[in-house]
């Protein structure tokens, strides 16, 4: 990534192929008011159906029942006796006050969000955390990505890389309680409907 990003800046929004803010459509959609483009359009019903799983997701996650391993008690207090290095987590806010998450399961999250979107998928995923918002150093600042992805040959990479990023700011937000500010993705490869070249992480 390039250039400065100042962290009191709201998410970088593009709009899908067809003009539209994705974010505005999922608004629209949600509370059942959208208008006869919305109803038409090839771009906006991709966008509304990215939404949807991503709402799946989330809930899945939310309620999916915690199963630990018999030797969690070891690997629980070995974690809590090594030294954590800033560089492997980031922090997060809580009525609690700061909480850690590893930076490679959030990174994780992303990727699994974008390889649930029709006509991608994630390769890697990178996240850096800005410094807190000014005026207020008690708050966990906000986070950019760069990601890399695979796209389905054909696809519209101006429409579903503007999906992609509405989808990283939200899954931010959603799934990770981090604010996203900045999503740069470049598409590295392309692949042929019905195969997975996703390829490592």
């Amino acid at each position: 990534m390039s250039g400065a990003v100042d962290p009191d800046a709201g998410p970088t929004i593009e709009v899908l192929a067809c003009g539209r803010d994705a974010a505005a459509v999922w608004d629209r959609a949600t509370a059942g008011a959208r208008d006869e483009h919305e109803r038409d359009c090839l771009h906006c019903a991709a966008a509304i159906a990215d939404a949807r799983k991503l709402d799946a997701v989330v809930h899945r996650m939310a309620t999916e029942p915690v199963q630990p391993p018999p030797s969690v008690m070891d690997r629980v207090m070995g974690a809590v006796l090594a030294e954590l290095r800033p560089h492997d987590v980031l922090e997060l806010d809580s009525p609690h006050g700061p909480a850690l998450l590893s930076r490679p399961a959030a990174a994780a999250v992303l990727r699994h969000v974008v390889d649930g979107m029709d006509g991608m998928r994630a390769r890697s995923c990178r996240i850096e955390q800005l410094g807190p918002a000014t005026g207020d150093a008690s708050r966990a600042g906000p986070v950019t990505v760069a990601m890399t992805v695979t796209a389905r040959f054909g696809v519209d990479l101006a429409s579903v890389t503007a999906r992609v990023r509405q989808m990283i700011i939200a899954a931010g937000a959603q799934a990770l309680g981090v604010a996203v500010r900045r999503v740069d993705i470049e598409v590295v490869d392309v692949f042929e409907s019905g195969l997975d070249r996703g390829g490592p992480r």
